[in-house]
């Protein structure tokens, strides 16, 4: 018979594996994340909550992150066989369909402006998908956005903080100022730091298909530097606009942000398990409405 100990050890592993096949492999998890952003930028701007605004970046990041897993599945498949198996799955394609209906849906109800600003997410749907001829002697092979030398994550990271700044702005019926810029600037460092880190968790895959990363121009050790050199400047640059009088987005929620920024930077590697990740690093894009939340309980 099995001991308490190896019944509550074999409990734990049950939910742990249910909990990646509900919210990892599908995304679920990372698109939250994603959209808790959104939720972020209207409290940091002081727009009127909008929930609306919330579940269109849900969705778009859904589609988005499950549409590049799909292709990627064929094109360069995903390194963790259980990953690998789950998106090949057709209920991965019925997630796909639902949430592409689901984000039809709340555009075509959205206001014009909404519509408008979101033209920029049709760059995401092809972000994974060759349609970038290249000739080299007699052979011509078909490239993605994504095989672009050093463009991975910067177009990833630079499409989520678009997105976030832009639908909540066109739903508020706000103009961009100069508020909206330095949130943005902080958006684009906190995402593009951790795109930049999940190349670094793709080393070797992105090696075996030609995708040249950061990680891989640079080195580990390199991209470690530049991205702790970006964490910094952005702090500096914010702490002039502070001593200004403009207190936006707000130093409690950057500080610990960017120094936890800084931890992970130096602390994961290509030998980091996927699922530290997949969960703690992803789990990290709650942190400004987190910290927001926690600042706004004191005041």
């Amino acid at each position: 018979m099995l001991s308490h100990q190896q019944k509550q050890s074999s409990s734990e592993q049950w939910l742990y594996q249910r909990f990646l096949e509900i919210l990892i492999y599908p995304s679920i998890w990372t698109a939250a994340g994603v959209a808790s952003l959104t939720y972020f930028v209207q409290e940091i701007l002081n727009l009127p909550p909008n929930w609306r605004a919330v579940a269109l970046i849900f969705a778009a990041a859904l589609l988005f992150y499950n549409l590049d897993r799909l292709l990627d599945s064929y094109i360069q498949p995903i390194p963790d066989p259980k990953v690998q198996s789950y998106v090949r799955h057709p209920s991965f394609s019925l997630l796909l369909l639902v949430t592409g209906l689901t984000l039809g849906i709340l555009l075509y109800q959205a206001p014009f402006q909404v519509q408008l600003v979101s033209c920029g997410g049709l760059l995401p749907l092809i972000y994974g998908i060759p349609i970038l001829p290249w000739a080299r002697g007699q052979n011509l092979r078909w490239y993605r956005l994504k095989d672009v030398p050093g463009a991975k994550a910067w177009i990833v990271a630079g499409i989520i903080t678009y997105a976030l700044v832009a639908v909540p702005l066109a739903y508020a019926g706000v103009m961009f100022e100069e508020s909206a810029a330095l949130t943005a600037l902080f958006l684009l460092i906190f995402t593009g730091t951790n795109s930049h880190l999940f190349d670094v968790r793709d080393l070797d895959s992105d090696r075996e298909q030609g995708v040249l990363t950061w990680p891989l121009m640079l080195g580990v050790r390199g991209n470690r530097l530049i991205w702790t050199g970006l964490n910094l400047s952005l702090f500096a640059f914010l702490v002039w606009f502070w001593t200004t009088g403009l207190n936006s987005p707000a130093l409690e929620v950057v500080l610990p942000v960017l120094a936890i920024n800084l931890v992970l930077i130096w602390l994961l590697s290509p030998d980091t398990p996927r699922n530290v990740y997949n969960i703690g690093l992803d789990g990290c894009l709650f942190l400004p409405l987190l910290l927001t939340e926690i600042s706004n309980s004191f005041y």
